[in-house]
Parts: C-alpha cells; structure tokens; sequence
C-alpha cells in the first residue's frame, strides 16, 4: 500500500517510521513548512514532497492520504481528498468543532470514500487484554469503572508547544483518546459531567479534566485526565474485578487473585529513548497496531473499527464534555449541537 503524508510535525515522525515497520511504502510528503518537510523526505527515504497539498493529490501515485498536521486544517483536507475522490486516515481529534465532523463525515460518505480517523490507543497491548477479559466475562456484568491517563505535562507541552494554547486542552488533546477506550471497552453513554484545571499557573492550559459518565449499560464510570495516578483503569463487576496498574499489570480478582502481564511490546529500534522514557512502549507500540488494522480494513473493503462514522461518536463526547465544563452542568449525548 502507497502512502502519501501530509504534515511532519512531532507524531508524524513516528508515525511514518511505523509505516514502514509493517511494510507499507511512505510515497510522498507535505508540510506547511517545505524545510520541515524535505528533511523528513531525506530522512525516511520518500521520493516525493509536494509544494502544496493539491500538487500532492494532482502529481503522486498513492492509495491512501494520511494526515498528521495539526486539527485546525483536518477539514480542509479531508475534503480536499473527497474531491480528488482518495482514501483518507486523519489524525485525532477528527476536528475542533462538532459541525466541522459531520461535514467531514457527510463529505466521504457523499464522495463514497473509505475515511477513517488514526485513534491507537484502544490498540495498547494493556487495554487489549482488558477487553478480552471483560469479554470473557470473568468479573460479570461490570457495575463501576474508572480510567486514567496522563495528560499532557509539562515536559510534554514542552515537546508539543502547541499545546499550551489549545483551548480545553487535555480534552482536545486527549479526550478523543480516553473516550474512546470508554466506547471500545463498555459501550455508549447517555450523559456525561466534566470539570477541568489548570495545573501550571504560568502556562494556563486546563490539562487536568475529570468527567463521569453515565453509560447505557447502567454502568458508572470516571474518566481522569490527570498527571499522576496509581491505576490505569479499576472495573468493579458483579463477581469481581479488574485493575491495571500503572506498570500496566493486570490484577483479576474473583475467587482469588490473577496477575496478567501485559508488558509484552518489543523496543522500536526508530523511536528515541528519551521519547520512549515520556510516553512508554505501550504508547509506541500502539501505532504500528493502529496501522496495522486500518491497513486490513482498507484492503478487505470494509470499514475501519475506528472509521470516520464510529469515531464521529468519540467526538461527541468529547464536545459534551466541553459543554458540560463551560455550563456547568450534565449533558445528554442526544443534545443537538454536539
């Protein structure tokens, strides 16, 4: 499968590398800065680099677009692959606002083109694990869960300076990724009610949130963008539980206690160690894995589990939970608006 790329920012490098690890040809490249982008092109050994986004669409031989820039431009050019009538992958958040998703939903849908949106981590190796015992149904029906991840901190917006000025920032930035293990582990929820924090006062991004979720199942479940915590995910269930920790083992808890290890990635050689000191081989290994499935679907001719369609949903939780933090209140995911 050929890939063309567009933006080369911080992810992108990574992203690229993983292409190529499951051996998918990057065939051409894009980058608002043309700099930027011939380095990368230099680096990963891609034969193309377009001078404009067009010029790529018009001029490169590619199956599939992949777009890694920022979320401010993931519109424009999901549209622009639905009129040259390409295949698209886009970056999560799909886009900044719920009117801006529906018309890139409604977009490849009207074009009759295959879109789907790169959300990895319901593709760690811990919270694929997870699942599978909660489909086991080792614990029973669950009854209350939480999750945790790590919001940007510091030493991240560091990295990613774009960050310290994205409003709603660990929402934005990292709501479409705890939502969506919300959806991909325990279904859909019928309201959700989120507060947020700004833990550096120098830099003013409100990247802590925490949100509770009533899911349709009946099941109440927290959901904790935070920096630090002891547990990654806890699931009471009606004849047990289930707690990933931060090292990401598994304790099952019946009739006694169960130890799953769940450490089971290999080192990419093409990520940097200190990349991989900040955001762990869970993190990394998650990205060929995304690949990976969306590859499958693509070639089998079906859609993605994270298509534009599905993660559309993702997004709505995301922009409740927005709403609820900026009224105040509880929101019902069949508001219209969001």
């Amino acid at each position: 499968m050929k890939i063309a790329v567009f933006g080369t920012g911080y992810w992108a490098q990574f992203q690229i590398a993983a292409w190529q690890s499951i051996g998918e040809e990057v065939v051409a490249v894009w980058n608002r800065s043309r700099d930027k982008a011939e380095d990368t092109a230099a680096r990963f050994n891609i034969p193309f680099v377009g001078q404009t986004p067009d010029e790529v669409f018009e001029s490169a031989d590619f199956d599939v677009a992949d777009i890694i820039t920022d979320a401010a431009i993931h519109e424009e050019l999901v549209h622009l692959a639905t009129r040259y009538r390409k295949p698209v992958i886009s970056q999560k958040p799909m886009a900044l606002t719920s009117q801006a998703c529906d018309r890139m939903v409604q977009a490849a849908e009207a074009a009759g083109i295959w879109f789907a949106v790169h959300e990895n981590f319901r593709y760690q190796p811990p919270l694929q694990r997870l699942k599978e015992l909660l489909d086991e149904g080792c614990i029973g029906r669950p009854i209350r869960a939480q999750l945790q991840l790590k919001s940007p901190d510091r030493a991240i917006m560091d990295k990613q300076p774009a960050l310290k000025t994205m409003d709603h920032m660990a929402l934005m930035d990292m709501g479409p990724h705890i939502f969506d293990v919300a959806r991909y582990l325990f279904g859909e929820a019928e309201t959700i009610y989120t507060r947020t924090k700004a833990a550096y006062a120098d830099i003013g991004a409100a990247d802590t949130a925490l949100s509770l979720l009533s899911m349709k199942s009946g099941l109440l479940l927290s959901c904790d963008l935070v920096h630090e915590f002891h547990h990654k995910a806890f699931i009471e269930g009606e004849a047990g539980s289930l707690l990933l920790d931060r090292d990401n083992v598994i304790q099952l808890q019946t009739d006694g206690t169960r130890t799953v290890d769940t450490r089971t990635w290999k080192t990419l050689d093409y990520i940097p160690s200190e990349d991989w000191l900040v955001h762990g081989g869970h993190v990394f290994s998650a990205i060929p894995a995304c690949l990976e499935a969306l590859r499958d679907a693509f070639l089998e001719g079906r859609p993605a589990d994270t298509s534009g369609k599905d993660n559309r949903e993702t997004m709505r939780l995301v922009f409740a939970a927005v709403r609820s933090c900026e009224e105040g209140r509880a929101v019902r995911l069949d508001e219209s608006g969001i």
